[in-house]
């Protein structure tokens, strides 16, 4: 787990504790960095994965909210989008589809059984963290997920494309579990791609991973249409 994500499961707890829902707000960001250890960079980090999961609102001037279990709808998430005024919500899954689908069907012809059962074992971290109303661990264990897909595509120039982009597609993925009436769905969906994958099935690996891509793009507000498709 990197440094952001263990920042953000930090503040994830104590966001739960007594103190920090009475006064209904995050401390100020220097004495919550001190307080944690961290640099001031990685704790904007963490806040700002935590708003894209719809757990905290930031308000200029007054500072980072917390937002209750049932303040927590689904909504338009522009103002969560941290590339909103340089990426269409749109075109970033558009892109994310062409790449998330060749890379689930070259993996379809080269995963091996170790592969999927790494698969799996994200799956039921994200399961177990969804009963534990853990957004956090559930959100890595998603990112996780996607990463092992690619690994098993064994293609070099898929991953450096992947990973220069990285930090627009998470903030992307993190924005469709916002949606606490949704935010088991991504299990089945990702099942489904394991399935096709275990059956060496290149195309019904991609139908899966699109089904998946477009699914998560309608949790955000976005009806995705494929080109071509």
């Amino acid at each position: 787990m990197n440094t952001v994500a263990q920042v953000a499961r930090q503040l994830q707890a104590r966001m739960r504790g007594k103190d920090w829902r009475h006064a209904g707000k995050l401390p100020g960001q220097r004495e919550l960095a001190g307080q944690l250890g961290v640099s001031r960079a990685s704790l904007r980090e963490a806040i700002a994965m935590l708003e894209s999961l719809g757990l905290l609102r930031s308000e200029p001037g007054r500072g980072v909210f917390i937002v209750g279990h049932d303040e927590r709808r689904p909504a338009r998430p522009d103002g969560r989008w941290r590339f909103h005024g340089r990426y269409a919500l749109r075109d970033v899954y558009l892109v994310r589809n062409e790449l998330e689908e060749l890379a689930a069907a070259m993996a379809a012809g080269a995963v091996t059984r170790h592969g999927i059962a790494r698969l799996r074992a994200t799956i039921e971290r994200m399961r177990v963290a969804a009963d534990a109303g853990n957004l956090v661990a559930m959100s890595e264990a998603d990112r996780v997920f996607h990463v092992h897909i690619v690994e098993i595509a064994g293609s070099p120039m898929l991953r450096d494309i992947a990973e220069g982009i990285v930090d627009v597609v998470e903030s992307s993925r993190q924005l469709a579990f916002a949606d606490p009436v949704r935010v088991r769905e991504p299990i089945d969906e990702h099942l489904r791609i394991v399935e096709a994958l275990a059956a060496g099935d290149p195309r019904a690996a991609r139908k899966a991973m699109r089904a998946h891509i477009c699914n998560a793009a309608s949790r955000v507000g976005v009806v995705l249409t494929i080109p071509g498709g």
